[in-house]
């Protein structure tokens, strides 16, 4: 059912109180019902990528450090290290869940990835 909020004038397909079932969801989890992967920015650095896929057209993004989101694509580009454009393409599992790290001048993309059969 379609709702639409007086406060925002927005409109929901869910009532105010499983709006709030969904804020308890972490980032992995919420990947997995909004679809696509979840990436988190835990340098201290600002970082720019793109996401792109066989069937999802390539979209740059910016991610403030402490922030996350959900993006579509099987492949993730990014810059790896603090000195230098030194660009990086890495797979990602659409259901997985990522976060950019630092290690030294160098910044990784890292995670673990969920395959349901």
């Amino acid at each position: 059912m379609l709702q639409t909020t007086d406060s925002k004038n927005t409109a929901s397909f869910f009532n105010s109180s499983n709006e709030h079932l969904l804020l308890e969801l972490n980032s992995h989890e919420a990947s997995a019902i909004s679809g696509g992967f979840s990436l988190a920015n835990d340098t201290d650095r600002t970082q720019t990528f793109s996401t792109f896929g066989a069937t999802v057209p390539s979209q740059r993004y910016v991610l403030q450090p402490g922030g996350s989101g959900n993006y579509g694509g099987d492949y993730v580009q990014y810059n790896s290290s603090r000195d230098a454009y030194v660009p990086i393409q890495q797979q990602v599992d659409p259901n997985g869940s990522y976060h950019f790290i630092t290690q030294g001048n160098n910044t990784r993309l890292v995670g673990f990835n969920e395959f349901r059969g």
